[in-house]
């Protein structure tokens, strides 16, 4: 009966983490890009929290990227306009009148520094990478820590 109890605890205590990853970024417009285009065809969506992140101290990473979708990324464009009040942007590109790039640093919630990355490329076909992190490190350091991991990658490749 006590193993059963612990069991159950154990199991409830997963749930409530569980669901709070699923809503880590619920607040935003941008989430509406991931529900809805997460599994189209020509989609790629990955969904990972902190147990998998250890490495790259991130508490919560979910990212999308959609090959020859026009309209996905038009309406992240539309969603990361509604996002951007409030944020800070960090860093943002501009191609032909419309936005390619854009790195963003939205208010902090709780504890968690969040961060929103979106990019669009038209060749060699168009594809539109989001990216959406939270880390309790600031910016800065989520930055490096990303920068230096890409560089340790390229260096073992």
């Amino acid at each position: 009966m006590k193993n059963m109890s612990k069991y159950l605890i154990l199991t409830l205590l997963l749930a409530v983490g569980f669901t709070a990853n699923l809503n880590a970024q619920s607040d935003l417009e941008i989430n509406k890009v991931f529900e809805q285009y997460g599994k189209q065809k020509g989609s790629v969506l990955v969904e990972m929290s902190k147990e998998l992140l250890k490495g790259y101290e991130f508490t919560y990473y979910k990212s999308i990227v959609t090959t020859n979708n026009k309209e996905a990324a038009d309406f992240a464009r539309k969603c990361l306009d509604v996002d951007q009040k409030g944020a800070k942007k960090v860093k943002q590109v501009i191609s032909n009148g419309i936005l390619s790039s854009i790195y963003l640093q939205l208010p902090q919630k709780g504890k968690y520094f969040r961060l929103v990355l979106f990019n669009e490329t038209t060749s060699p076909e168009p594809k539109m990478t989001l990216i959406y992190i939270e880390s309790e490190k600031d910016s800065e350091e989520i930055l490096q820590i990303s920068l230096k991991r890409r560089q340790e990658k390229r260096t073992i490749d």
